[in-house]
């Protein structure tokens, strides 16, 4: 690390150590939020494509051969088996069981690597041993990793304020805490998406070229986990494009490099354990049934789904959030070109797999969509906008007060919800043409109120999905 290096460290250090000991303190709290029940909720075996993972990164370390269930068309045979890791069949012995295949293609081999690697070292040997508690249990340290990289990538391009509200949302916003305890491709490369992200944008700020390869090699090995990794790909090809200059073209090179060697890599692997049967796996992936339907963009913006739907108002806040970001710019923004690419690059993905029935490919949208909810409070917090600011925060008040309470309980609180609306519009009224000190200090309270109690209710609402309420969860 060069003298500059240093010297930029402890100037940020100086500068920002409230922030940073702010951060602390959030990732503390979102830790603690994702580990209560993380084992039981989602319930173990909701999504099974938390064991194939597992079971195929046992399986290339122990048999030095990738094995795990899939069931698709492309395989010749399936080897039914009733696995019973977690107890799956204990309850119910109708329940369907594995179709086991080898050699195992569905996916590329890191993210199982990692996952099956971490069960291998707790001392899991067999399938049946790969239980969920154990499974889910590096997906804990990943969610402090994306939190701490979802602070520096908005700070970088929003600064401090921005960035601990960004923060403190993807640690508390439910459908982020509990999709981030799966065991599941997309959560192993988002650090991957974020840390990349952040050395793209120091490298346009800071113009040296190391930053780029970095984020070109970090893009590259991001395929090696998932194949829709690829956004991560053309989110820096429209980066390069837009703010390159004229070194676009070495840059766009640098990429290629980098992308055709770490896809190289997953050829060579496909090529050893047997390259007729990956072929014919890459082409039945592509064919599969598409789920999303019509409606896929429809149900990106509406459905909050984990491994079920669950009503969350933030995530179509977060949409609607990244919408007004998006129009709010006078000019061309950098750092909400950033956002804004990152975002379409995914939803082009999104959009040609058609994945209405998983959950998981929705996660690559979140820390975007957290991003977009924090720059667009803290510019209606600028702006005084009490009004508007009430409207946006009516979303995931009502799904968390309405999952805890329900709309009988809530009968004993409409007496205060209608005088709190009350006065929300009378302040909004007086305040458009009486300007007084006295009530802009009112509106920013009623302003700080509402973000901070919508934020108590969503951890409240955390703490409330235990194994047995998860089950009825809508």
């Amino acid at each position: 690390m060069d003298y500059s290096a240093k010297k930029k460290i402890s100037s940020f250090l100086k500068r920002e150590w409230k922030s940073l000991l702010i951060l602390i303190v959030i990732v503390f709290l979102g830790n603690n939020l994702r580990e209560f029940s993380y084992a039981q909720v989602p319930n173990p075996g909701e999504t099974r494509d938390e064991y194939s993972f597992g079971w195929l990164g046992l399986s290339l370390i122990k048999d030095k051969f990738p094995i795990a269930w899939s069931g698709i068309s492309a395989y010749p045979e399936n080897e039914m088996k009733k696995i019973n890791v977690d107890h799956i069949y204990d309850s119910n012995s109708n329940t369907e069981p594995f179709p086991i295949n080898s050699p195992w293609f569905d996916h590329p081999p890191a993210f199982g690597l990692f996952i099956g690697g971490y069960a291998y070292l707790k001392g899991v040997r067999t399938f049946e041993e790969a239980s969920v508690i154990i499974l889910r249990r590096p997906m804990l340290k990943i969610g402090i990793i994306n939190t701490v990289l979802v602070f520096f990538l908005s700070y970088l391009l929003f600064g401090n304020k921005i960035a601990l509200l960004s923060a403190l949302l993807y640690s508390v916003i439910p459908t982020t805490v509990i999709s981030s305890r799966l065991a599941l491709a997309e959560n192993g490369y988002l650090p991957l998406f974020l840390s990349s992200l952040i050395f793209t944008v120091v490298f346009f700020r800071s113009k040296k070229y190391i930053y780029w390869i970095l984020a070109s090699a970090i893009a590259g090995a991001a395929i090696l986990f998932k194949l829709s990794a690829v956004s991560l790909f053309i989110t820096l090809v429209l980066l390069s494009l837009s703010f390159g200059g004229k070194d676009k073209f070495k840059q766009l090179k640098t990429l290629l490099f980098y992308l055709s060697l770490f896809s190289g890599f997953y050829l060579l692997y496909g090529s050893y354990f047997g390259w007729g049967q990956f072929i014919k796996v890459i082409f039945a992936n592509a064919g599969r049934f598409y789920g999303a339907s019509s409606e896929v963009l429809f149900q990106a913006f509406t459905q909050s789904k984990i491994t079920k739907n669950l009503s969350d108002g933030w995530i179509l806040l977060g949409w609607i959030s990244f919408i007004a970001v998006i129009l709010m710019q006078k000019k061309r923004d950098f750092g909400i070109s950033v956002i804004a690419f990152s975002v379409f690059s995914y939803l082009l993905v999104f959009i040609i797999f058609g994945s209405e029935a998983y959950g998981s490919y929705r996660i690559p949208f979140y820390p975007f969509m957290v991003i977009s909810i924090a720059y667009l409070i803290i510019n209606l917090f600028k702006s005084g906008n009490l009004m508007l600011l009430f409207m946006f925060m009516l979303l995931p008040f009502g799904t968390s007060l309405h999952r805890l309470i329900g709309v009988v309980a809530f009968q004993n609180y409409v007496s205060l919800f209608r005088l709190f609306t009350i006065l929300v519009f009378l302040l909004f009224f007086i305040n458009s043409f009486i300007e007084n000190r006295g009530i802009r200090r009112l509106q920013k309270f009623l302003m700080y109120l509402m973000v901070m109690f919508t934020m108590w209710l969503s951890i409240k609402e955390i703490y409330f999905y235990t194994i047995d309420k998860w089950y009825f969860a809508t």
